[in-house]
């Protein structure tokens, strides 16, 4: 987690695209940073470009030192959804395993751009002696994320510390989602964007914090990336105490190209192995 002692000097607020700058005060906290820090509030995101329809990104998987297994991350081609909405769908694919733990995690998501926001998410998780298999919907008028049962069983086998349904934000946005943000960000360096739109109210705002620009060498090549830290509060990916690192390239693509979180078992790390369709 970011050392609350670093408060920013100065504040951008985006508010419909329009930036405005309000100088904050240094609170003299021993702590503090000397250097000026920025802070960007997205209320609400714009249009996102098209997701890279037919893409398929195949990853390795290491947790430490010790190569753990693989994933594929693969986008399809704009389908409607049951309630008519165009949507594209997202897959997440972990399979691996590493000291006696056995990974096999699926993550499937319905994703609209126009703004991006999740309607649905399908998710099969097998890690160790954890299972765990239910949908979020989020697409309902009621204001409330919900947790059902996968088409085809009679239970739902969700995570015992969330609840199976709650407040959410007006466009919510699920781990997957989150991982296409950076189309629609400038990720200006040393910017910390907040945006508001994680699927459980409760648990926003989901951070993006911009490190740096830098190479990053993977078996598929050598990139310019864009060194980004995301927390989101609640989120297992996500949360503050995991430190995870994602790193896009440094084009209009924002391809994953590496992603980095701390585990109970070591690092874990997915690296970019092969990019096509």
């Amino acid at each position: 987690m970011r050392d609350l002692g670093r408060v920013p000097h100065r504040v951008v607020i985006v508010l419909g695209g329009a930036l405005a700058l309000l100088p904050t005060p240094s609170p003299g906290h021993a702590g503090a940073s000397l250097a000026a820090q920025t802070v960007a509030v997205v209320p609400v995101l714009g249009e996102t470009p098209a997701l890279p329809a037919g893409e398929k990104l195949v990853y390795g998987l290491s947790l430490g030192p010790i190569h753990a297994g693989h994933a594929t991350l693969a986008v399809q081609d704009s389908q409607s959804t049951d309630g008519g909405v165009a949507a594209y769908r997202v897959t997440l694919k972990i399979t691996g395993g590493a000291l006696f733990l056995v990974l096999d995690d699926s993550l499937v998501s319905w994703l609209a751009v126009r703004p991006l926001r999740t309607l649905r998410s399908d998710r099969r998780l097998h890690e160790g002696p954890l299972r765990m298999a239910y949908r979020l919907d989020l697409s309902r008028s009621d204001g409330l994320y919900h947790t059902l049962p996968l088409p085809g069983t009679a239970a739902v086998d969700a995570p015992d510390d969330k609840a199976l349904s709650g407040p959410m934000p007006v466009v919510p946005l699920d781990e997957l989602a989150v991982l296409f943000l950076p189309l629609s960000l400038p990720l200006d360096t040393g910017v910390d964007y907040l945006i508001p739109q994680y699927f459980r109210a409760a648990d926003n705002p989901i951070s993006i914090h911009v490190l740096e620009r830098t190479t990053l060498r993977t078996p598929a090549g050598t990139f310019r990336v864009i060194h980004l830290a995301v927390e989101i509060p609640g989120s297992d990916l996500f949360a503050p105490e995991r430190h995870s690192e994602v790193y896009v390239r440094d084009d209009p693509s924002r391809t994953l190209i590496q992603l980095t979180s701390k585990t109970i078992l070591g690092n874990l790390r997915l690296y970019l192995t092969k990019q096509g369709s």
